[in-house]
């Protein structure tokens, strides 16, 4: 494009005569009014079928009230819907079998664990428990007597002193 200067150039190199827009209309109106510009034409070309204009209306009104069966191209066929259920169903199936049915149950000691690795004090748990209305149904509370006896066992048996100490 560069060697040939395209991008440079300014004019167009089509041009009109002088007057051409203002004598347009003249010349074409003295165009059609001559006799011999159709003359050297035998047959214009189209033809228009016997009885057209008198039957077309009716051939219209029969084609937009006949009421014919559209034909209804489906998406998703009934053979890819058994296609693709039957896969969702075999890897069901597989991931049942493969994966066992060895359900563990939930044991004491498993939720002992879990309430003593969590951050959970006994206040929050009063409170989860208490939002869940299972305190009072399933639980029965009973007050223990605390002399300063048993305090002082409990203690000495679960106390980390130095913890305390700092």
């Amino acid at each position: 494009m560069k060697k040939d200067k395209i991008h440079n150039i300014n004019t167009t190199e089509f041009k009109t005569p002088s007057n051409y827009f203002e004598s347009f209309d003249e010349k074409l109106m003295q165009r059609l009014n001559e006799e011999k510009s159709i003359e050297w034409i035998s047959s214009p070309g189209f033809t228009v079928p016997k009885d057209y204009f008198t039957s077309v209306e009716a051939k219209i009104l029969d084609t937009v009230n006949s009421e014919s069966e559209t034909k209804v191209v489906r998406l998703f066929s009934k053979k890819q819907l058994y296609f693709v259920s039957g896969i969702a169903a075999s890897l069901l199936l597989m991931l049942a079998v493969f994966n066992g049915s060895a359900t563990d149950e939930l044991s004491v000691e498993m939720v002992e664990d879990y309430f003593a690795e969590s951050s959970l004090d006994s206040y929050e748990l009063a409170e989860l428990l208490s939002d869940a209305n299972i305190l009072e149904d399933d639980f029965t509370i009973t007050e223990i007597n605390n002399t300063e006896k048993i305090l002082e066992d409990y203690l000495l048996e679960n106390a980390d002193i130095e913890a305390i100490i700092e």
